[in-house]
């Protein structure tokens, strides 16, 4: 992320972000009706310290169910404290009261009944509360600030996507040369940091000629889809940029998808106390915090040393 242009200020300070839990806030929002009778409990947890595959796997077991009958809108931090949807299908067992409480770093909020399952990215958005350390109020960040909150930002996917020390996207290179075989499970991840990377490139190019904030979206690469509007020239003339890549995506029968460009942060503000910046604002699903954060910092992730020490 850091060699990546950014398109809102020229202040870039450092800084820590996620020292503790409760500095990364992330909540989904959910416009669902539920019907209040049905096969599937939905669940509204609050985590803390874990991931959201763990929680999934902990109701299942709760539960007495398969994996497969645990489903989630999106996944979530581990180092943070987050609030998200799962639902279990239950089939017609009733259940007057849910006790969660051994399970490690989970609450229960609210529960409900419905008749249909919870699907991925069926949540309308995200809000965050995110408190960035070491912060001098003398800095002028207004101007960055600012525009993020009337322009928003480039739509970079974060460095979550990639794994650490992009080792996805590494990885995925060695298995498009035939030079390691990889899982079903690790394909998908392997694929998407490919597709990722190349949107990243191309996004970069728009921020550096300006074009970032009136360009269509961008193209996920992947064989043209019905109802989607295909590849332009100037789509197909970057993708032969990176034959080795793209070849690997094809192989593996990827369908184009497309991207905005430009994410709008709603309901942006902030405040400071001392030398922490707080930070409020929405984001659609699929948008990530930490690009965002990038416009303005170069971070420092206080949970990977964290973690590490556990």
């Amino acid at each position: 992320m850091n060699s990546l242009p950014r398109a809102s200020s020229s202040v870039w300070l450092k800084a820590t972000y996620k020292a503790t839990p409760q500095d990364f806030y992330v909540e989904e929002q959910m416009t669902m009706e539920f019907s209040g009778e049905g096969e599937h409990l939905y669940l509204f947890i609050e985590k803390i310290g874990q991931n959201t595959e763990f929680i999934a796997k902990q109701l299942a077991n709760y539960f007495g169910v398969k994996a497969m009958d645990v489903s989630y809108s999106g996944m979530k931090d581990r180092w943070a404290v987050t609030r998200q949807w799962f639902s279990v299908y239950v089939r017609n067992r009733q259940f007057d009261s849910i006790d969660l409480s051994g399970i490690e770093g989970v609450r229960l909020v609210e529960f409900a009944r419905h008749n249909k399952k919870l699907r991925r990215g069926e949540h309308v958005g995200n809000h965050f509360r995110l408190v960035i350390r070491g912060v001098s109020q003398t800095a002028d960040l207004s101007s960055g600030l600012e525009y993020i909150r009337e322009h928003g930002f480039p739509n970079y996917f974060g460095v979550q996507r990639f794994g650490r020390d992009n080792q996805n996207l590494e990885r995925a290179k060695l298995w498009f040369a035939g030079e390691i075989k990889v899982s079903r499970s690790q394909r998908s991840f392997y694929l998407s940091a490919v597709r990722s990377y190349l949107f990243n490139i191309m996004l970069a190019e728009k921020v550096q000629d300006g074009t970032w904030l009136v360009a269509s979206d961008g193209p996920l690469y992947g064989d043209d889809a019905s109802g989607l509007a295909p590849k332009t020239d100037e789509e197909n003339a970057f993708f032969a940029q990176y034959p080795e890549l793209v070849r690997g995506l094809h192989k593996n029968r990827m369908t184009l998808a497309r991207r905005p460009y430009r994410m709008p942060a709603e309901n942006f503000s902030w405040s400071f106390d001392n030398d922490a910046l707080t930070l409020h604002f929405n984001l659609m699903p699929g948008a990530f915090a930490t690009s965002l954060l990038s416009e303005l910092f170069d971070l420092e992730d206080a949970s990977t040393r964290q973690m590490a020490e556990q």
